[in-house]
């Protein structure tokens, strides 16, 4: 088989799950320049040399991690804290540094591979602009009203977003404004407009309700410049201006009593770009990741993270390197940073520093987990899994792990009765770059292996149960955990989806396996015994090789644990249809009351909002469409019976009975466009 034919073909439904084969990709297109081909073959060459020559020697010696202090009780944090490796000074930090810019320019130079760490920021930046793209609806909800809630993984756990709404008013993220519209008459009552200057930009990414605090999620970027003299080739002196750019995650509370004068209160900042965040009760954590360089006769302020806070009387704080945790083994050379802050006092900011890249994040309510990938042999193979305590916006590392595999997403890790359970999907290629070898010498598509692995950990992140070889040869696209029970959804040509009983926790066991074509990207509950599933139908190319088709979504019977029945489905859209619910759980529309569920669909250049009815017994019935033009659909929400469509220009209400419009809202679809148009440099 054409080896382009099957690549193009198995792209088009893995795209999203191949970084790793791109970046293999990259290597493989350098050969048409013969001398970096001959620096790579000499450099696999030696790597397979010594990769024999220690094979059983590495077999032999089991490399072991250092095993991190452990607080079993919430009172011994600050003494874990204490204890957690870190910098001993700035001549430890920039070894490492150097260190980590030898091994860039080696690997840049030889091979031509792409560096993830030198890209993280960027990746960062673009995982930022999607993030404005790809959000929905939160607040304390009110006794006397019915109004839309963001869809959270765990309940009251809250999760930012572009929109919220608190039964009145809607707050809406558009452009560098937010909006605060009265919902009735859907006016705007007031505008919040960020920072905007040519030095010094701030661009809001999501936001939290919390009674009468706004709380803002943003971007902040500011240009600096050095300006210094030099001489010209006939020793003219000339000035020259050099550049530096400094970018913050900032957190901005608002006092929004007044709606109509929003006051600001506070601004908290850690250094590096925005990543997510959690609201729990009146305390709101944050997390921010600062890629770092250094070379010579840099200063040490320009390689230590910053933390601000208008509050504090020392508004900017340089964080000491001897409070910078470091663990050596890590591949990711970028600062994260956590902070936690009550919106309702101005207590310092507690923040945890560490040297490394993070990736998901999930929440309960007394704990924090943060993962970080470990690649090996261009491979994501380990998961760094990092376990925060949270007090009262106090933050404190107890625990850390790490397993095999990488994660789908925050939904892949799940807290229940004090244990962690993890799903993962991981590599099972032997001598992974005697295949890349292989592949470039012979120009044969060698296809990676794949298992999946369940993991149950404890309040220590001590394993204490696993299933080895789930669903061996495919991959996971989707879990759910619900209390005892767990969900996964893995996918190579058929859809199985797997019914776990976690009741014992040492003894984690498959019960059930459903096996139906296509694939569910997204698991919502619908009860204790039943699950919907949206995701895709597929089908055979003309290549050979299995292809998304239209979208679909699935009601799942999981009454009778060995026997998971899917009741019903319906077929949504034609070729090329997509939502972005698939990838963004904060989209979905549901209103439990009236059993509807929705999200935005996207086709042929166009796009519309697609809501169904939920019977038990009928099925899945459609049970309207709005679509518009030329207008991306970002989101719908409900207050009582009244619809909100959203998009990139307007807010449109709908009579949730009738679908008669009642009103619309223009926004300024012109300062909308040209700030994206902004990010997208970014």
């Amino acid at each position: 088989m054409n080896k382009d034919n099957y690549r193009n073909a198995i792209n088009q439904i893995h795209a999203s799950d191949k970084l790793k084969e791109e970046t293999l990709e990259k290597m493989k297109n350098n050969k048409h320049n013969k001398i970096a081909y001959i620096k790579y073959l000499s450099s696999v060459a030696a790597v397979i040399l010594i990769f024999c020559m220690g094979f059983n020697f590495l077999n032999k010696r089991q490399i072991e991690q250092p095993q991190l202090p452990i607080a079993t009780n919430p009172n011994t944090t600050k003494k874990v804290a204490a204890e957690l490796p870190r910098f001993k000074n700035m001549e430890e930090l920039k070894e490492v540094l150097e260190e980590r810019n030898e091994n860039y320019n080696r690997s840049t130079n030889s091979m031509g591979l792409l560096d993830s760490s030198a890209n993280s920021e960027m990746v960062q930046e673009e995982a930022n602009v999607k993030s404005d793209k790809v959000n929905d609806i939160a607040s304390t909800k009110s006794k006397e009203k019915d109004f839309s809630t963001t869809n959270v993984q765990v309940e009251n756990v809250d999760e930012a977003d572009i929109i919220k709404t608190d039964g009145d008013y809607i707050y809406y993220v558009a452009s560098s404004k937010i909006y605060i519209i009265e919902a009735k008459e859907l006016k705007i009552i007031a505008e919040i407009k960020m920072q905007d200057e040519i030095q010094k930009s701030v661009y809001p990414y999501e936001i939290f309700i919390n009674k009468d605090k706004l709380i803002v999620l943003a971007g902040l970027y500011e240009q600096e410049k050095e300006q210094a003299k030099t001489s010209g080739e006939i020793g003219v002196p000339y000035d020259y201006a050099r550049v530096m750019s400094q970018n913050t995650a900032v957190a901005m509370i608002y006092d929004i009593s007044n709606k109509e004068k929003p006051e600001l209160l506070r601004q908290l900042g850690l250094d590096g770009n925005y990543v997510n965040s959690r609201m729990i009760g009146d305390n709101v954590y944050f997390i921010s990741s600062k890629n770092v360089y250094y070379y010579n006769n840099m200063k040490d302020d320009e390689i230590l993270p910053r933390i601000t806070d208008t509050a504090s009387s020392e508004n900017t704080k340089i964080v000491d390197c001897t409070d910078i945790a470091y663990f050596k083994d890590t591949d990711n050379y970028s600062y994260m940073l956590v902070g936690g802050f009550n919106i309702n006092n101005n207590d310092d900011m507690s923040v945890e520093t560490f040297f490394g890249a993070s990736s998901d994040i999930y929440a309960s309510e007394k704990n924090l987990y943060i993962t970080q990938t470990k690649y090996d042999d261009y491979y994501k193979s380990k998961t760094i899994i990092y376990k925060f305590y949270l007090d009262n916006s106090k933050i404190s590392l107890t625990a850390k792990a790490e397993i095999e595999g990488y994660l789908n997403n925050q939904f892949s890790m799940d807290e229940y009765e004090g244990n962690l359970r993890v799903a993962t999907t991981y590599y099972t290629n032997k001598n992974s770059m005697i295949n890349v070898l292989k592949e470039v010498i012979t120009d044969e598509y060698v296809e990676p292996e794949y298992s999946n692995r369940l993991y149950v950990l404890d309040e220590n992140l001590n394993e204490i149960g696993r299933i080895d070889d789930l669903a061996k040869d495919e991959k996971i696209y989707s879990v759910r955990f619900m209390q005892k029970m767990g969900y996964i959804v893995t996918f190579e040509e058929i859809d199985p989806l797997f019914v776990i009983d976690l009741s014992d926790p040492r003894n984690p066991q498959i019960k059930g396996e459903l096996k139906i074509p296509g694939y569910s990207a997204y698991l919502h509950p619908y009860d204790e015994t039943h699950i919907i599933g949206i995701g895709y139908n597929t089908k055979n190319n003309k290549y050979g090789g299995i292809i998304t088709d239209n979208m679909k979504m699935s009601m799942f019977d999981v009454s009778d644990l060995e026997n998971p029945k899917e009741m019903f489905s319906i077929d949504i859209g034609k070729d090329y249809t997509y939502s972005d619910v698939l990838y963004n759980h904060k989209v979905l529309f549901y209103k439990k009351s009236d059993n509807l569920i929705g999200f935005p669909v996207g086709y042929g250049g166009n796009s519309k909002i697609a809501i169904y009815k939920i019977d038990l017994e009928k099925g899945f019935e459609e049970y309207v469409e709005i679509s518009e033009k030329f207008s991306y659909m970002q989101r719908v929400i409900y207050i009582e019976n009244v619809l909100y469509v959203l998009n990139n220009t307007s807010i449109i209400s709908y009579d949730l009975k009738t679908f008669e419009k009642i009103n619309e809202l223009k926004l300024d679809d012109t300062q909308i466009r040209g700030i994206n148009r902004l990010k997208a440099v970014y």
